[in-house]
């Protein structure tokens, strides 16, 4: 910390890049490199006593950031102009690569390995200023995709549950040089929990993980089918509107039917005003309130966090039972009819004469 003849307080909460610096000039001659991290702990935090939103004039610094700070050094910034975006976790570039990485002159990657196992890939565009930066890894895994009503282009990898506490690999990529450091994961030692609560939570939201998954690949399949069907609509109305009546209103059938199958994982949409409650119970729901308790969890699972599991996979499997029943029946008739219709698109023609 350095004071300014009371005038003002600077802290450098971490020196170990500028003790490696001094211990080794060559470490900044390469395009970047990475840092030994300190430990990162999986910090609880709570609601301090007291004033609830700080005011003007307080004299107090800003608490450390949750999660792992990450170090790194980048010689030259992105002549590109790309905005600088470093500070935040997860900052996307796309990625269509087995691991998650595009080579890109531009862009930075953070692999997060467990053992051999990569369980984490963060992407995100080189600063534009050469020199020292920082980054967080939110001490993660690669998370499960979220149901959702349209499909989403999105490259960008989602977060999941805590890492238990360990040694972990970062390895900083460009695509080609890579920069490796090891990084210890640590308990809040304030809260004395203890590995086999930890490891109780951990495999419980790997469950839970599991049917968000089964639920965003349903609920994908759903949407896919219905924009099929849709569309066999728009184009059997626009080619001849009269003589596909019939199968015009079995595509609309069948779309409205997923709609009541979509609603039973996300709900009915809701296009009223205001503060509103939908009673219904959905997957998602049953889903969240697991999560929501599960995650909250420092001692271990509870008989709680178990009926809320049982609930949680009891919805799930009664939804995708309907659903499966839908495609091997209602969808497979629909297909073999619509497969069957030749879409000419030349209409039927008429001769005009004037009198």
């Amino acid at each position: 910390m350095i004071g300014t003849f009371g005038r003002a307080a600077w802290i450098l909460d971490d020196i170990r890049p500028l003790r490696a610096v001094a211990g080794n000039p060559q470490s900044i001659t390469e395009p970047f490199n990475l840092f030994a991290p300190p430990t990162a702990y999986l910090a609880a935090y709570q609601q301090p006593t007291g004033s609830r939103f700080g005011a003007d004039a307080l004299y107090q610094g800003e608490n450390k950031k949750y999660g792992a700070m990450i170090t790194y050094f980048v010689k030259e910034g992105n002549k590109e102009g790309a905005k600088e975006k470093d500070d935040k976790e997860g900052d996307s570039v796309k990625s269509n690569t087995e691991d998650g990485a595009t080579v890109s002159k531009d862009s930075l990657f953070l692999k997060v390995f467990n053992g051999d196992k990569l369980i984490r890939t963060l992407g995100f565009k080189k600063p534009k200023k050469a020199g020292f930066h920082r980054m967080y890894w939110n001490m993660d895994e690669k998370g499960a995709d979220r149901p959702s009503r349209s499909i989403s282009k999105s490259k960008r990898e989602r977060g999941g549950k805590s890492v238990l506490p360990g040694t972990y690999t970062l390895v900083l990529t460009d695509g080609s040089l890579e920069k490796t450091q090891q990084i210890t994961v640590a308990a809040d030692p304030r809260l004395g929990e203890s590995i086999a609560a930890m490891k109780e939570v951990y495999d419980t939201e790997t469950l839970l993980e599991g049917y968000m998954q089964t639920a965003a690949d349903a609920v994908k399949q759903l949407v896919e089918s219905k924009q099929i069907a849709d569309q066999f609509s728009k184009e059997l109305s626009e080619l001849d509107k009269k003589g596909h009546k019939e199968r015009i209103q079995k595509a609309k059938d069948i779309s409205k039917e997923i709609d009541s199958l979509l609603a039973s994982y996300l709900g009915t949409i809701d296009k009223r005003q205001g503060i509103t409650r939908n009673p219904e119970i959905t997957v998602m729901q049953r889903i969240g309130a697991a999560s929501s308790y599960v995650g909250s969890r420092k001692t271990g699972m509870t008989a709680t966090e178990d009926r809320l599991m049982l609930f949680a996979k009891n919805e799930l499997k009664t939804a995708l039972e309907k659903q499966n029943d839908f495609f091997e029946n209602q969808w497979t008739k629909f297909v073999s009819e619509m497969e069957k219709i030749e879409r000419n698109p030349f209409k039927e023609t008429t001769l005009f004469t004037l009198d």
